[in-house]
């Protein structure tokens, strides 16, 4: 269940590797961040109803793969696009499938157990950038679609970081970029570094956000009763 009609904020923690594909210890174009989170609360963004207690008996987690894609001579700002092979999908697991451990030498496996619940992978619109920040530390920043939408609502495409007061301004190359409309960001910050765990490199933490509407189940009970109120109104038109 999700608090519709308002955004839904996902708050997450998770763990994170990085990938060095041509090993020269730099974050450049053509290494990869792979990693696991679970969703630790979830939350209506204006209301502030928490619906996190649905967690006590089920977990919503995720295995992703993001490429780099492009750099700041300096590495202080990073781009990150879906490639082959790329994803962020988002699992729902429930009795065996409800067992999560990010020091499991099976992370992967067990982020992913169950049953798909959200697919952002390659051919929808994702835009994703590392800024580092003045004080330091580092802001990752995404705009994303969804591929696979299992949850039973209709998620809405809409300005999600400007309805959220969220700084949107970003780059990409040589261009400014504003907000985009679409289903789903998230904003993502290392906790941790190096991770407590071996197979990963850093923690981070985060929030993932969406905006759910009605139910399609819903609409289509709303279209049917239409259809028969107007029905009803002609047949008796002609009585």
């Amino acid at each position: 269940m999700l608090p519709a009609g308002e955004i839904t904020r996902f708050t997450y923690a998770g763990q994170e590797r990085f990938i060095d594909t041509n090993e020269n210890n730099l974050p450049d174009a053509g290494d990869i961040f792979e990693g696991v989170v679970s969703i630790n609360q979830i939350r209506g963004a204006t209301s502030g109803v928490d619906f996190s207690s649905q967690l006590a008996d089920k977990e919503i987690t995720s295995h992703f793969r993001f490429s780099l894609t492009g750099n700041s001579a300096d590495f202080s700002h990073l781009e990150f696009g879906l490639l082959p092979g790329d994803s962020f999908n988002l699992y729902v697991g429930q009795g065996s499938s409800k067992n999560f451990d990010p020091s499991a030498p099976d992370a992967y496996d067990r982020a992913s157990d169950g049953q798909l619940w959200l697919g952002i992978q390659p051919g929808v619109f994702f835009e994703s950038v590392n800024d580092r920040q003045p004080d330091g530390t580092t802001l990752n920043r995404a705009w994303l679609d969804i591929a696979v939408n299992n949850t039973g609502y209709l998620l809405a495409s809409d300005l999600l970081r400007t309805l959220l007061g969220k700084d949107a301004q970003h780059s990409i190359g040589s261009h400014t970029h504003n907000d985009h409309s679409v289903q789903v960001i998230f904003d993502d910050r290392v906790a941790r570094l190096p991770s407590p765990y071996p197979q990963f490199t850093f923690s981070n933490f985060g929030e993932f956000n969406v905006f759910p509407v009605s139910e399609p189940a819903t609409w289509l009970l709303i279209l049917i009763g239409m259809g028969a109120a107007v029905s009803v109104s002609t047949s008796r038109a002609y009585l």
